[in-house]
């Protein structure tokens, strides 16, 4: 078994079982946990620069990457040549482990909001207060949901694990998996988006109520977007109009058809509205990203 070994070696590893990789996994424990201990005790005004501080080291490894001009056509022999692909080589060998490192702190963030969830539910059923049945149906439900999540999972990893792809040889654990996930949970948020949609409908109509020009034109354009979504409609609109220009392609009444019209106002308005509202986004997620990497957010508490 390959554990932190990969081929070739590179500053980020070592060969599978040599004594380099086992320090290697010896010092990263003792520092973590140390650094985990150290940040327990010292005081909160020492804990905002090392937060801010390893916000930026890590930013700055992305943005360095982005930015760093990159190896192409390398081979797993090839050797730097400088010190420009030497960082270019050691920047891509560390892409895959800070991905790593990334997704276990993920795990960790879900761990947390776990507890979180857990412990505030467990009180309000221990203390049966109000709605404690809610609370007590949650942590079944979680608990069900990690226990044949893992069971199946463990027996797909085993040696008959080929054999789960085919729904005959499932078994107990398979079933109540698929129950707890395909049957309840993909059912219960197809019926919450279902309810979504009916706020989604009310908001539109408070939107396209006819006061002023503009609304006016919103509720026109919006009307013959949805209405061009219907094949009857449109097939009867589109031959009365072709009857109309007599056969002739070329004819000026062809363009009030629905499809073009509809056609029209999605290639020339909506799309680059779109457009121009993610490029906004963008400036924004940006903005704030770059607030977020300098450590230049402060909370309301900060205020």
């Amino acid at each position: 078994m390959r554990f932190l070994a990969t081929i070739p070696p590179s500053f980020w590893n070592a060969e599978n079982g040599s004594g380099k990789l086992w320090i290697m996994i010896g010092l990263t424990l003792l520092v973590g946990f140390g650094f985990l201990v150290a940040c327990l005790y010292m005081p909160s005004r020492a804990k905002r620069p090392i937060a801010a501080g390893a916000t930026f080291l890590a930013g700055a490894f992305w943005v360095l990457y982005w930015i760093w001009p990159t190896a192409r056509f390398r081979t797993p022999t090839d050797e730097p040549d400088g010190f420009v692909e030497g960082v270019a080589f050691w920047l891509s060998d560390a892409v895959p482990h800070v991905s790593n490192f990334a997704n276990i702190l993920t795990a960790f963030i879900l761990g947390l909001g776990i507890y979180s969830i857990g412990r505030i539910h467990l009180r309000k059923l221990l203390k049966m207060q109000k709605d404690w049945e809610f609370s007590l149906v949650l942590i079944l439900c979680i608990i069900a949901m990690i226990v044949f999540g893992y069971l199946d999972w463990i027996a797909r990893l085993g040696e008959n694990g080929s054999k789960l792809q085919d729904e005959a040889n499932w078994g107990f654990i398979q079933y109540g998996k698929d129950l707890l996930f395909d049957g309840l949970l993909q059912t219960l948020d197809a019926a919450m988006f279902s309810m979504i949609a009916f706020f989604i409908l009310s908001a539109a109509y408070r939107a396209f109520r006819i006061r002023s020009i503009e609304s006016t034109i919103l509720l026109a354009a919006a009307l013959i977007v949805m209405v061009s979504l219907m094949g009857l409609i449109v097939t009867i609109q589109d031959r009365t109009v072709a009857s109309l220009a007599g056969g002739d392609p070329d004819h000026f009444v062809n363009n009030l058809k629905l499809s073009v019209v509809a056609g029209w106002i999605r290639g020339n308005i909506q799309t680059p509205a779109i457009r121009a509202i993610e490029f906004g986004i963008g400036i924004g997620a940006l903005a704030m990203g770059l607030r977020l990497w300098l450590s230049l957010e402060r909370g309301a508490s900060a205020r």
